[in-house]
């Protein structure tokens, strides 16, 4: 691999483990919650299922300044499989802030990135959003921000009395609950619901049958093997499984993968077997109850997707809170079809890196 130069600046190809702890601290010091870092570190770059993905330093005067990350993250489009990477952890010291340092190892990570991959994609910050542009890469909308709230009270005024505020947010959330309940009563096939700790053997079925049913979006894969290593327990969140099984067959129709943080739920990933807003409909609204009965104020959910997935969400009491919370950059090599960057794109919270 190419080593890129310029005055007093270099960027390499880190060194693992011989480099862990400098890695760790530069990302503890510039991103924050320094106990998730070593595992973040062992998670992401040294057990990843796709292969062990690249991490880019950035050098001055002998010290690590600066990082990113690139693993790779294969997807599917129109029955191709595409070769992408998703960009991540990017970080650099406090007092090599500036434009020049930022720019340079976001450049060294879009050509050696693209060197290796069909196309980068990854979820900057807002304030990153300047750099990765002139960098040379696209930024797009990427995922909004849906959620529906499970406990009227707290979104009243808090100016109203608390007696007031109590009776109403309890008579708002009775009625509608029971506006929902009615949803999950329709008549159809017989599907049963329950949790899982982890995935098992069926996930793999779902996958082709959901990957085939999403042939016109860029997809990432969503299969046994990844689902085991994204959603295993971690110190810094545990994420339990929410399925539709046929009561027949015992096969999955679809899954949400839910997260408490907080008074939330967040639904990190949902697939379903086929195109259908009933069916992504029926497993938030079930993760609504099972959030409501766990005293949660709120169920939410990152993503983008097809119309039918949106119109899910919409009937399952979710409302847009915020359009592109989550931007999303993207860079194409030269022979990957440049349409991609106008392509439905089937994104949620599995699609990033945390």
């Amino acid at each position: 691999m190419a080593e890129v130069q310029a005055p007093d600046y270099r960027v390499e190809p880190a060194h693992l483990p011989e480099q862990a702890g400098a890695i760790v601290e530069l990302w503890s010091q510039a991103l924050g919650y320094a106990e998730r870092r070593p595992l973040k570190l062992d998670w992401f770059y040294m057990r990843h299922p796709s292969g062990q993905p690249c991490l880019l330093l950035l050098h001055h005067g002998g010290r690590v300044v600066g990082v990113t990350g690139l693993g790779s993250r294969p997807l599917s489009w129109l029955g191709r499989e595409l070769d992408g990477a998703l960009m991540g952890d990017f970080a650099v010291d406090s007092h090599h802030r500036t434009l020049f340092p930022a720019l340079m190892l976001q450049r060294a990570a879009l050509e050696q990135g693209l060197a290796r991959h069909g196309l980068l994609y990854g979820f900057p910050n807002a304030k990153s959003l300047p750099v990765v542009r002139r960098a040379g890469y696209q930024v797009l909308p990427g995922m909004g921000r849906y959620a529906r709230a499970l406990r009227s009270e707290a979104y009243l005024p808090s100016s109203w009395p608390q007696a007031a505020r109590r009776a109403l947010g309890l008579v708002a959330d009775w009625a509608l609950s029971l506006r929902h309940a009615a949803g999950l009563r329709r008549p159809g096939r017989a599907l049963q619901a329950s949790w899982l700790e982890g995935p098992d053997e069926r996930f793999d079925q779902l996958w082709a049958r959901a990957r085939q049913a999403l042939g016109d979006c860029v997809v990432g894969r969503r299969d046994l093997a990844f689902l085991r290593w994204r959603f295993e327990a971690r110190a810094w969140h545990r994420t339990q499984l929410l399925v539709l099984v046929d009561a027949r067959s015992q096969a999955l129709a679809g899954y949400a993968a839910c997260e408490v943080e907080g008074s939330a739920m967040h639904v990190r990933d949902l697939l379903v077997e086929r195109p259908s807003a009933e069916l992504a409909a029926q497993l938030l609204r079930l993760a609504a109850r099972q959030a409501q009965a766990q005293g949660l104020r709120s169920l939410s959910m990152q993503c983008a997707g097809p119309a039918w997935l949106l119109a899910g969400l919409r009937t399952a009491g979710l409302r847009l809170r915020e359009a592109g919370a989550q931007p999303m950059i993207l860079a194409l090599a030269p022979d990957t079809p440049a349409p991609l960057a106008q392509a439905c794109w089937y994104l949620t919270g599995a699609d990033s890196d945390e």
